[in-house]
C-alpha cells in the first residue's frame, strides 16, 4: 500500500509490460455512494483530459466497476509535505526547479479547461526528475457540471482562494493563490496563513497578510502576486508555464 486518503487507497502494483504503477481504489464503503462515485467519475474524466509536464500519466481506469479504480504511473518521492517536515525547506535551484515544474502542470492543466482546486503539499510528489501534481478528486472542469453538494466547501482550509472562501467562486486564479501558498510552503516549511482550526484559517485567508518571512528575494513579488486578496491583481500561469501579473 502506498497510501490512504479519504477518497480510497493507493497501491503499488505492477503492469502487463513490468512497469511499475499505482492503482487507486474507492473505499469499499463509499462505491455505493453517488456523491463518491461520481467524483471518482470526475478524477477519471480530468485525468484523460489532461497530460503535460509534471503531471501523471492515467494507464486504465474503470469507475463503473464495483469497486471504482484508476491506474497511473508510479512516481517515486516523497510529497512536499513529509520532505520538508524530515529535510526542511526547499532551497536554491532545487526550490526554483519546483516552482518551475509546478508552474507547467497548471499551465496545462488551465490550458485543457481544469481547474485543479486542491493544490497543496500532500498532492505534490518531489520525484528525481521533479516535482508531480496528483490528485484530481476535486477538479472543476470549464465545460461540465459540480459534483459537489450545494453550500458545502471542498477542498482543504488555507489552501482555498479568498474569492472560494466569500461566494464559492472556483476558477484558474484560485489555483495561482494556491501555488503562492505552496511556493511560500516550500520556501519557508510553514503555511503562510499559519495553522489552526478552519474557521480561523478562513479569516486569515479573507482579512490577514501572509507570513513570508524566509521567501528568497527573487521569489518574493512572485509570492506576494499570487497571493493578492483581488483574483484580477493575481496574475495567471502562462502556457509556457511562466508567471505574468495583471498587478500595476
Amino acid at each position: 500500500m502506498l497510501g490512504a486518503g479519504g477518497m480510497g487507497t493507493v497501491y503499488a502494483a505492477v503492469g502487463e509490460r513490468g512497469e511499475r504503477v499505482a492503482v487507486k481504489a474507492v473505499h469499499a464503503g463509499q462505491a455505493a455512494d453517488d456523491q463518491f462515485r461520481a467524483r471518482f467519475r470526475r478524477e477519471v474524466t480530468v485525468l484523460r483530459r489532461v497530460s503535460g509536464p509534471c503531471l501523471v500519466p492515467l494507464l486504465e481506469a474503470d469507475p463503473e466497476a464495483d469497486i471504482p479504480w484508476l491506474a497511473t504511473a508510479y512516481v517515486p518521492g516523497s510529497t512536499l509535505g513529509d520532505h520538508t517536515a524530515v529535510h526542511g525547506p526547499l532551497t536554491g535551484i532545487q526550490l526554483h526547479l519546483f516552482a518551475a515544474g509546478t508552474a507547467g502542470a497548471l499551465a496545462a492543466v488551465h490550458a485543457a479547461g481544469v481547474v485543479h482546486r486542491d493544490l497543496k503539499p500532500a498532492n505534490v510528489i518531489l520525484a528525481p526528475d521533479g516535482p508531480r501534481v496528483l490528485d484530481f478528486g476535486i477538479a472543476h472542469v470549464a465545460d461540465g457540471t459540480a459534483v459537489t453538494r450545494t453550500g458545502m466547501l471542498t477542498g482543504t482550509p488555507g489552501w482555498l482562494s479568498p474569492e472560494y472562501y466569500r461566494d464559492g467562486t472556483t476558477g484558474p486564479p484560485g489555483d495561482v493563490f494556491a501555488w503562492g501558498a505552496l511556493l511560500a510552503f516550500a520556501a519557508t516549511g510553514r503555511h503562510p496563513f499559519g495553522t489552526g482550526n478552519a474557521e480561523a484559517v478562513a479569516f486569515r485567508v479573507l482579512s490577514a497578510e501572509p507570513d513570508l518571512a524566509g521567501v528568497p528575494d527573487d521569489l518574493l513579488s512572485l509570492v506576494t502576486a499570487c497571493l493578492a486578496k483581488d483574483p484580477g491583481y493575481r496574475g495567471h500561469i502562462t502556457a509556457g508555464g511562466h508567471f505574468a501579473t495583471f498587478a500595476s
